[in-house]
């Protein structure tokens, strides 16, 4: 079990890619930083896992909810974010999946530097339960040295790219550092109505990172 750094700008199909991922788990997490738990829920409506989200997005307890989201009032104060988590984490025991969309959203009024101890707290809480998770990263959103400083918390890292020309769209997919060997490090993706589809040893290596068989 492992973690991923999904970095792209927006557009780039991150979030397709992740659900693509995520119909494997029984149980996940999703931490949003830049939507509502409602917005985020109807991304997998037809999804049957047990899904908790901590939303500290919205900052407004009269939103409507599910007893599994759980607002967070202030963001600002990242340990009501760890308690959050913590909460549903504790829900959802082992064998989880989460989901982290995005870093960039807590990069707006933190410290790379909190933001790094904040990370690393969760990805050593979620390999210590058996668990695997993709956290986000919007391209160029950030500087060059805070964007380098959240890659060192992950062995993990897979970006996504799209090229638009005057008639047409590629998107690719690369591995930018991995903890094993990787056959292929750049492909194609291209994305459907109901699924990403991505050259296979690309899809066994995320799979592998991810405890998938």
């Amino acid at each position: 079990m492992g973690s991923i750094l999904l970095i792209g700008e927006p557009g780039t199909g991150k979030t397709r890619l992740i659900l693509k991922y995520m119909k494997y788990f029984d149980r996940v997490l999703w931490i949003s930083t830049t939507e509502s738990a409602p917005t985020v829920r109807r991304k997998f409506n037809n999804h049957n896992s047990n899904i908790w989200i901590v939303d500290t997005h919205t900052w407004d307890q009269q939103v409507k909810t599910t007893p599994q989201d759980i607002i967070v009032n202030n963001p600002l104060n990242l340990n009501e974010v760890s308690i959050a988590i913590g909460k549903a984490l504790d829900n959802l025991k082992k064998d989880y999946f989460v989901v982290f969309d995005s870093i960039s959203g807590l990069l707006l009024y933190h410290t790379p530097q909190k933001i790094i101890h904040f990370l690393r707290n969760i990805v050593v809480r979620m390999e210590s339960d058996g668990s695997s998770g993709i956290f986000t990263l919007v391209k160029n959103a950030h500087d060059v040295q805070t964007q380098t400083s959240i890659t060192l918390v992950f062995q993990n890292i897979v970006e996504l790219e799209r090229q638009i020309n005057s008639d047409s769209v590629r998107r690719l997919i690369k591995i930018v550092r991995a903890s094993q060997y990787v056959e292929s490090e750049v492909g194609e993706m291209k994305i459907t109505k109901d699924d990403v589809a991505i050259p296979d040893v690309l899809d066994q290596f995320i799979k592998a990172q991810l405890g998938l068989k």
